[in-house]
């Protein structure tokens, strides 16, 4: 682990004498372009950067993993980062390694790094290559200067920009809550990934996406960012807690009246990427008064659990087990023996706030009830969403707005609380709106 973290830092260092040198010389701004994976410390690596840029290539079957790294890499730098690569239509090199997009892909596309906290959305290529290792890869123009098929989407969109640029300069991201993702993290799981096939982003990506469904717009977070502003915490598969005293810092903040929902497979490891010989996890025990017992594999779907409701709860490959108590929300009900009866995922009171425990990777539904839980607990409040819409509410300098996206490629409504304008249309909306297929609304408040 101490190998690639150093590895790592010496890109770094590279990075940081480029910008160096080229600060002497020139009064533009200095980034560098990332396809982050997060082996990489990106809050250190934009220290000594001017802004923030990201390249992607998504498609319409993970559009929204675009939205994750928007999510966490605006927080790094005091001003909106740059999205310097996406397809108007594909991406390719002498071939093309995907297909047409589907009509307002190109739309939706083009507005969510703006939606989410950028400033500007690049296209890779402006016109295509006439020879070269890229010469099948998409543009705004052809090599021949006509028009590519999603250019009079590029042409929409930029007059779209141009109606909502006092909403988008002057205001900011308002998140609902955050999500802890650390190039720690991912490092340590790097090198011990405790269970054959495990993915750390895999797995924080696994809480991400029902939150973004259910309307709710995480700030995706390392350890050393402020939780101040926050209600409402989620940390998954962070072996370590130790980094930036994140584990004081989180007990202090539940005891003020956050709500924290942490595991699985969290607060198990020291900085050094050890386990701790005297207990299993560094905090939780006693911070929360709950008891661990077990931890077990399960691969094969033979660990049963049940809320205490009685309906079915689905864990899979990891699962931590405590005593049972009256705060138990999720107990074990087959499996090995020593098992039956413990405590799967707790919610327990501490101070002014709580802490729910889970222990183990739930499916999407048992996870939406666990965000709904939260949410619940915490005040943080739900829209009302039919489909698929990426949320961000905004605010700053005396405007607030709604930015939405439809994401699914299917219709959709949201229903506001209240009228609002829509700058692309200049039209007043209220109650419950329609979406198209990858259909964007920009609302601001009507004072």
């Amino acid at each position: 682990m101490h190998w690639r973290i150093f590895q790592n830092e010496s890109h770094i260092a590279y990075v940081h004498k480029q910008a160096e040198i080229l600060h002497r010389y020139v009064k533009v701004p200095v980034g560098t372009d990332t396809m982050p994976f997060n082996g990489m410390d990106y809050r250190h690596m934009t220290d000594k950067l001017d802004v923030v840029q990201f390249n992607h290539y998504n498609v319409p079957e993970n559009i929204h993993a675009e939205c994750f790294w928007f999510d966490y890499l605006r927080n790094f730098k005091n001003r909106p980062f740059w999205n310097t690569e996406t397809a108007t239509c594909w991406n390719g090199s002498v071939a093309i390694g995907q297909s047409i997009k589907p009509d307002g892909f190109c739309r939706a596309n083009s507005w969510l790094p703006i939606i989410l906290g950028g400033e500007a959305n690049l296209y890779w290529l402006w016109r295509t290559h006439w020879a070269g290792h890229e010469l099948m890869h998409g543009a705004v123009l052809d090599t021949s200067g006509n028009d590519m098929v999603s250019t009079d989407e590029v042409r929409e969109v930029a007059k779209g920009f141009e109606k909502a640029a006092d909403l988008i300069n002057e205001t900011k991201v308002a998140p609902d809550l955050a999500l802890h993702y650390t190039s720690l993290g991912w490092n340590m799981h790097g090198t011990q990934p405790v269970v054959d096939g495990w993915n750390y982003q895999d797995t924080v990506q696994k809480f991400y996406q029902p939150m973004t469904a259910l309307g709710l717009r995480p700030d995706v977070v390392d350890a050393a960012e402020d939780l101040s502003r926050f209600k409402l915490v989620f940390t998954p598969a962070l072996m370590t807690l130790e980094e930036a005293d994140l584990g004081k810092r989180m007990a202090d903040w539940v005891k003020e009246g956050g709500t924290w929902v942490v595991g699985p497979l969290t607060d198990v490891r020291n900085i050094d990427g050890a386990r701790y010989q005297d207990r299993y996890f560094g905090i939780l025990e006693e911070l929360t008064g709950m008891k661990w017992r077990f931890f077990a594999p399960d691969r094969e779907g033979r660990i049963k659990a049940e809320w205490s409701d009685g309906s079915a709860f689905e864990g899979n490959t990891w699962f931590e087990m405590c005593d049972a108590d009256e705060d138990a929300l999720v107990k074990v009900t087959e499996g090995h023996k020593a098992i039956l009866g413990k405590a799967l995922v707790l919610k327990k009171k501490v101070g002014k706030g709580s802490v729910i425990f889970v222990g183990s990777i739930p499916s999407e539904e048992d996870l939406t009830k666990i965000i709904r839980l939260a949410a619940e607990e915490s005040g943080v409040k739900l829209p009302e969403i039919d489909g698929k819409i990426m949320v961000s509410r905004r605010e700053g300098n005396g405007k607030k707005g709604l930015m939405l996206a439809e994401y699914g490629c299917a219709p959709a409504s949201f229903t506001l609380e209240k009228p609002m304008r829509d700058l692309l249309t200049g039209e007043t909306l209220s109650g419950k709106i329609a979406f198209e297929p990858y259909g964007v609304k920009i609302l601001e408040d009507i004072d």
